[in-house]
C-alpha cells in the first residue's frame, strides 16, 4: 500500500526525529500515523510511535570548514593522473583536458597517479577532497589489496575538520542554462561530460548521497537522474522530494544491466565495440535522449547498427541538434494545435521508423529542450506556437 504524507510538514512535525528542525520540511510525517515518516536529510524512515521524551539539541552547530582554493590549483598538474590517462585512452584529449579543468579534478601524490574529486559547492566554496585509485588500463577502481579511497583533509591529518559535502560539479550551477543530469559517480559526470554536452552533468558521489540536503541547491530545476543498475533507492527517494517541489525524472536505461552498471560502462561498452567494428571515426562524439522508460545514446561517428536491443538501436540516430528536432516537432505538431501523446507516438513511428519507447523517448528531449511542452490534460504543443 502507497504511503500517504501530511501536507503541513513543519506545523505536523516542528523537529526530525534525528533532531534537526524541520522548517524546511525536510521530514515528511505519515498521515496515518504523524509519528512515523522519512527524512529527505537521513534519507531513512523513522517510527517514533513509543513516547521518548525528546530534548532539542540549543548548542549551536559547529561552523563547516573549508579548503583553500589554492589547494584545488596545487592539484591540477595532471600529467601522471591514472583515471585521466584511461580517459584520454578513450576519448580525444583536448575534450578530456577541457572538461577536467571545468570540473577541477585534481590529482594526489599520496598514491602514484591517484585523484581528487574536488567538491565546490555554488558559491565557489571547496568543501571536500575525494581521494581515489584509478587503473589505468581499465579505467576501474583498486580495492586491492584494501580499497584506495580517502579524503584531503584525512591525508594532511586535519583531524578537526569539519566537512559537509555537495554535489561534484555545484560550482557550475550558477549561470548554467542547461537541464541537470544527476549520476552517482564522479568518474561517470567526467565521462558523460565529454560526450554530451546538453546537460550539466552532477555527481552525489555515493547512493545516499540522493536527499534532500544534497539537492536542496537544484530544486526548481528539470533534473533527469541515472541511478546505477538495480538500486531502487533514487526512484522510491524521487516520489518524495517531487512532492516536494523538485522536478525528477527517473531514467530507466539501464533495467536489466547487471547490478551496479552505470552510464559510463554502457558508454564505454558501446565504445569498445565500435572500436573493434572499425566503425568509430578518430572523433567520438555520444549524446544521450533521455525518457522515463529508456535512454537513447547517439553518436555522429558510426554506421547503422542491428536491432539487437533497444540501447543499441538508439546509436543508429546521428546527434540532433536544436533546429532538426524542432523541424520534427513541427511534422507531428500543427502549429497552434496541441495533440495527444499517442497520435505524436504513432506519427513517429511511420515517419522515423521507431518503436514506442524510442518515440518516447524523442519526445521527453524535446521538452527538456523546451522544444513542445504539455498541458495538465496531456497535449502536447509546440513552445513557439501555443493553442491558447
Amino acid at each position: 500500500m502507497e504511503t500517504k504524507f501530511v501536507r503541513n510538514r513543519t506545523q505536523t512535525a516542528p523537529f526530525c526525529p534525528c533532531g534537526k528542525s524541520n522548517k524546511d520540511g525536510k521530514f515528511a510525517p505519515s498521515k496515518e500515523n504523524p509519528e512515523q515518516g522519512f527524512c529527505h536529510s537521513c534519507a531513512k524512515f523513522f517510527d517514533c510511535s513509543e513516547k521518548i521524551p525528546f530534548t532539542p539539541n540549543l548548542i549551536p552547530p559547529k561552523p563547516i570548514d573549508y579548503h583553500p582554493i589554492e589547494f584545488v590549483k596545487k592539484s591540477s598538474k595532471n600529467e601522471n593522473n591514472n583515471l585521466i590517462k584511461f580517459l584520454k585512452s578513450k576519448f580525444d584529449s583536448d575534450s578530456v583536458d577541457e572538461k577536467v579543468n571545468l570540473l577541477k579534478v585534481g590529482s594526489a601524490k599520496h598514491w602514484t597517479g591517484a585523484t581528487v574529486f574536488w567538491q565546490i559547492d555554488n558559491l565557489q566554496r571547496v568543501r571536500y577532497g575525494k581521494v581515489m585509485l584509478y587503473d589505468p588500463e581499465t579505467g576501474k577502481r583498486v580495492k586491492e589489496p584494501f580499497n584506495h579511497f580517502t579524503n584531503i583533509h584525512t591525508i594532511l591529518k586535519m583531524k578537526d575538520f569539519n566537512h559537509k559535502q555537495c554535489l561534484f560539479g555545484s560550482h557550475l550551477l550558477p549561470g548554467n542554462k542547461k537541464p541537470i543530469a544527476l549520476v552517482e559517480s564522479e568518474k561517470t559526470a567526467i565521462v558523460m561530460s565529454i560526450v554530451d554536452e546538453s546537460y550539466l552533468w552532477l555527481a552525489t558521489g555515493g547512493k545516499g548521497n540522493f536527499n534532500y540536503e544534497f539537492l536542496e541547491p537544484i530544486k526548481g530545476k528539470k533534473i533527469m537522474a541515472f541511478p546505477d543498475a538495480g538500486e531502487a533507492f533514487w526512484t522510491e527517494v524521487s516520489v518524495r522530494l517531487n512532492d516536494m517541489g523538485f522536478n525528477i525524472t527517473i531514467s530507466k536505461v539501464l533495467d536489466g544491466k547487471p547490478k551496479g552498471y552505470d552510464l559510463a560502462d554502457a558508454v564505454l561498452d558501446e565504445l569498445e565495440a565500435k572500436v573493434s567494428e572499425n566503425h568509430f571515426a578518430e572523433k567520438r562524439a555520444i549524446t544521450t535522449i533521455n525518457g522515463n522508460s529508456e535512454n537513447q545514446l547517439v553518436t555522429n561517428s558510426i554506421d547503422k547498427v542491428g536491432n539487437s536491443d533497444n540501447l543499441k538501436v538508439v546509436l543508429e540516430y546521428a546527434i540532433f541538434p536544436d533546429d532538426v528536432l524542432k523541424d520534427l516537432a513541427k511534422k507531428i505538431i500543427p502549429e497552434q494545435d496541441s495533440v495527444e501523446e499517442s497520435i505524436m507516438i504513432r506519427k513517429l513511428i511511420e515517419i522515423e521508423k521507431l518503436d514506442a519507447i524510442q518515440s518516447k523517448d524523442l519526445l521527453n528531449i524535446m521538452r527538456l529542450k523546451n522544444i513542445i511542452d504539455v498541458t495538465g490534460l496531456g497535449r502536447y504543443f509546440l513552445n513557439d506556437s501555443t493553442p491558447y
